[in-house]
């Protein structure tokens, strides 16, 4: 099984979406409660849980154009 084969499964790319929403949306407020007073670090965690969301997009379309129906 190839890398293409495994990153287009529907548990992968679907894993992908809810880890980028997550990282999204709890990273700031984790970083907040630990002390982080660096907004530079949290837009950062933003911009990389959209990153990941992006990413499972990307995949979701890859895989309508590989399906075979």
């Amino acid at each position: 099984m190839g890398v293409l084969e495994i990153l287009l499964n529907r548990p992968v790319m679907i894993s992908c979406a809810i880890a980028g929403a997550l990282i999204a949306s709890l990273g700031p407020y984790i970083l907040k409660k630990s002390g982080s007073h660096s907004d530079r670090i949290r837009v950062l965690v933003v911009r990389s849980g959209y990153a990941v969301s992006w990413i499972s997009v990307a995949l979701f379309i890859t895989a309508g154009f590989f399906s075979d129906h």
